[in-house]
């Protein structure tokens, strides 16, 4: 008898713990459900707020291609045509830097122009190949605008930038401040150019920087100048060539006249390592807070200062109106501004006191 009833017992305890595990089971199998129906609504609405952003239909599809995509002039340009074409429900891509791999511009052209794209915005060098495929897709109605360096062989429809007539008188204006004292006969200038900038353009800088100086100096006066063409496949290529001048040329410039920002900073880093600073007079291109601080410690003399944001919208603008009327204006010019050392010194306190607020 008491070897039943503690069997009964056993039993007894045997079933409740079952009992309780089958409770708890039956309630941790209902929260997992409950959690997992969560996540599972948390994660496709995810997937559907992603999915939606990336099949928005577009109704351009536009191309960015530059040979140094990576330099701060030709990334504010980019921003502010991509902003652009957002407003004109128009996609602009970077086409170097989706395709993950380092493509010269020359290749990219091509994959635009085989793609069938509704338009190419190019900031690049001049050669062959480059006119080639610009007329390729020219041919086959793709709008192409040229920012910065014009390819006046081919037959791009636009081009988006300065005025180098305009820019070879501002160089002439700093170089009549540099020479106020010393006068201008004994001066030798440097204008350092791209190898790729159309010979057309080039002279055009000498002449505007000759016909401002004879107007106010007369003839006999004139300094030296020299156009030295930079080797610019590459940030690397660009420097070498740059210090070249400092170790090969018997006789260094007295002023040096950079016609891209690329150049302004080699040309900046070379009088300071060979200790030139004073010596050699640079008048640069473009604005950023290197350059600014530069001028404003008087390593750089002056720079150009280039309107990047409206050169970016102007490239859209354009290709939207030849997708929509067929034809678009073949020039359109950029503004320019003179950043001298008072003008720097401005510039930077107002950043810093916007800083500070």
């Amino acid at each position: 008898m008491q070897r039943d009833k503690e069997g009964k017992n056993a039993k007894k305890k045997y079933f409740n713990k079952s009992f309780v595990f089958l409770v708890a089971g039956t309630v941790i199998m209902i929260a997992a459900s409950f959690a997992t129906g969560i996540m599972f609504k948390v994660i496709t609405g995810n997937m559907q707020n992603i999915e939606q952003e990336y099949t928005l239909d577009y109704d351009k599809h536009y191309a960015f291609i530059a040979e140094d995509s990576e330099s701060e002039f030709c990334k504010e340009a980019f921003a502010a045509a991509y902003a652009q074409a957002r407003e004109y429900n128009a996609y602009l891509e970077d086409l170097g830097a989706a395709l993950g791999s380092e493509y010269s511009a020359e290749d990219l052209l091509r994959i635009a122009v085989n793609s069938k794209l509704d338009g190419i915005v190019y900031m690049g060098g001049a050669g062959e190949r480059v006119v080639e495929y610009i007329d390729r897709a020219a041919d086959e109605g793709i709008g192409v605008v040229v920012l910065q360096n014009d390819v006046e062989a081919s037959k791009r429809h636009c081009y988006v930038g300065i005025n180098y007539y305009e820019l070879g008188q501002m160089y002439a204006l700093q170089i009549e401040k540099l020479t106020e004292k010393t006068g201008m006969g004994d001066i030798s200038i440097d204008v350092l150019v791209d190898e790729d900038m159309a010979e057309g353009t080039s002279n055009l800088i000498i002449m505007a920087i000759e016909d401002y100086l004879t107007e106010k100096n007369g003839e006999d006066k004139l300094p030296e100048i020299v156009l030295t063409k930079i080797d610019a496949e590459d940030i690397f290529s660009a420097e070498e060539s740059i210090r070249n001048i400092f170790l090969v040329k018997e006789k260094l410039p007295d002023i040096m006249l950079c016609a891209n920002s690329v150049y302004t900073r080699c040309a900046y880093q070379a009088v300071i390592d060979y200790n030139l600073v004073g010596e050699i007079q640079i008048v640069g291109f473009f604005v950023n807070d290197t350059i600014l601080d530069a001028i404003d410690k008087e390593v750089i003399y002056s720079t150009i200062s280039i309107d990047t944001q409206e050169m970016g919208r102007s490239s859209i603008k354009a290709l939207q109106e030849y997708n929509s009327m067929g034809y678009t204006n073949s020039y359109l010019p950029v503004e320019m501004e003179i950043i001298d050392n008072s003008k720097a010194h401005q510039i930077i306190n107002e950043k810093n006191n916007r800083e500070q607020e």
